[in-house]
C-alpha cells in the first residue's frame, strides 16, 4: 500500500511537459498535458518529462520516480487527475517554480466502485527548466493537502 501511495504521489508531482514560446503559457500547457498523460497511463510521457538530473526532497532520483509512476499505472485501471495552479514564478525564460494543487483518483481492476478507489489531494512545488525546447522537472516536493479541501 505504501508503494501505491508513493506511486500516486510521484505521478501527481510530475504533472507537467511541452514547449511553447511564452514560458508561463508553456508551464500551463505542461500541466494540462501531464493530466491527459496520467489519465491515459502513458509512462513514456513521464520518462521524457523527468530530467536525468532529477532529485526530490525524499531522496528519489529519476529512475525511482518513473518506477513509482509505472507501478501506479499497473495497479490502477482508471485514473482521474484534476489540477489547479496556485503560482508560476519565472526565473528568466528557462526556469520556473510552480506551486499547484492536484487531486488524483485511481481505481484498481476487479474492485467494486467505492472500495477500489484510492483518492488523494496534494500540494506540489515543482522546479522546472527548459532545455532544447522542452520543459522538464528537475526537482519537486509534495505533501498531502488538507488545506486544498478547504479551498485555500
Amino acid at each position: 500500500m505504501r508503494c501505491l501511495r508513493q506511486g500516486a504521489s510521484a505521478l501527481v508531482l510530475l504533472l507537467s511537459a511541452c514547449a511553447v514560446q511564452d514560458p508561463e503559457s508553456a508551464v500551463t500547457q505542461l500541466v494540462e498535458s501531464a493530466e491527459a498523460a496520467a489519465q491515459s497511463r502513458d509512462t513514456s510521457y513521464f520518462r521524457d518529462l523527468v530530467a536525468e538530473s532529477y532529485v526530490d526532497n525524499r531522496g528519489n532520483d529519476r529512475e525511482r520516480v518513473i518506477s513509482l509512476i509505472r507501478g501506479y499505472f499497473l495497479v490502477n485501471q482508471d485514473i482521474d487527475v484534476v489540477t489547479r495552479l496556485q503560482s508560476v514564478e519565472l526565473h528568466g525564460r528557462d526556469a520556473a517554480n510552480v506551486v499547484m494543487l492536484a487531486g488524483i483518483l485511481g481505481r484498481r481492476p476487479g474492485e467494486g466502485i467505492l472500495p477500489g478507489f484510492d483518492g488523494r489531494l496534494y500540494r506540489l512545488d515543482l522546479e522546472l527548466v527548459e532545455s532544447g525546447g522542452d520543459w522538464q522537472v528537475i526537482g519537486a516536493s509534495w505533501e498531502q493537502s488538507v488545506d486544498a479541501l478547504m479551498g485555500e
